[in-house]
């Protein structure tokens, strides 16, 4: 009884680590990186934040179903049979969450740390902002000055039709800084989903060797050499 007990949670850990390790994989070569092509910068930011909540909530029950599936199939095998390949396994599944939480991404070697590119970005986007404001100031002012000079309306309308156009521009800059800021969360994402598939991965692989040569033995067991005496 107990021995169907450790294969049903190495049956679970291993597709649970399979399916954690797929998922892991399309999000960071192929679902997030299309985000970038969308032409708005606000789509993306609500398509980046709807599929990046789904997908931690499906990535935290696989890791978690898996990683406890192998901890318990080791604690329940015989001590004769305990092997040490559902020890590690389980290890390298709780090791791929903890490399992907804010505490350990940033010091990963893929680059500069997102909190970096977050502060540049923070800085250009109050460097645009007193752009605008004194667009505004300036604009207000000589607004005031063709008030008193008595100018036409055809020169207000002018000036009007000037100040909208410097408008449209500070928005579209500000469009280009908020895609910045999309990019800059896009490509933490990615960088974290990486390095849980690979060391999801790893224990993929060892799961499966592990699996394969407890079979092994059952398998060359069943073999039995009949002698004939004369």
């Amino acid at each position: 009884m107990a021995a169907r007990g450790v294969t049903f949670f190495k049956f679970v850990g291993t597709v649970s680590l399979g399916l954690l390790t797929g998922l892991s994989y399309t999000l960071s070569n192929l679902t997030i990186p299309t985000l970038l092509t969308l032409p708005s910068a606000d789509t993306a930011a609500r398509a980046f934040d709807t599929l990046t909540s789904t997908a931690r909530k499906h990535l935290s029950i696989l890791g978690s179903v898996s990683g406890s599936a192998f901890a318990l199939a080791f604690l329940l095998s015989p001590r004769a049979c305990r092997h040490p390949y559902l020890l590690y396994t389980s290890l390298l599944v709780f090791g791929s969450r903890v490399a992907t939480s804010d505490l350990v991404a940033p010091y990963l070697s893929l680059g500069p740390a997102p909190s970096s590119s977050s502060a540049s970005v923070g800085a250009a986007a109050a460097a645009r902002k007193q752009k605008k404001e004194r667009a505004a100031a300036r604009a207000r002012s000589m607004e005031a000055s063709y008030e008193v000079l008595g100018a036409s309306s055809s020169d207000a309308h002018s000036e009007g039709t000037g100040s909208v156009a410097s408008g449209e521009e500070l928005e579209a800059d500000e469009e280009n800084m908020n895609g910045e800021e999309v990019r800059v969360k896009v490509e933490a994402f990615i960088k974290k989903q990486v390095v849980q598939s690979a060391v999801a991965g790893l224990g993929f692989m060892l799961a499966v060797v592990g699996i394969w040569g407890d079979g092994v033995p059952q398998v060359y067991g069943t073999s039995q050499t009949v002698l004939v005496s004369a």
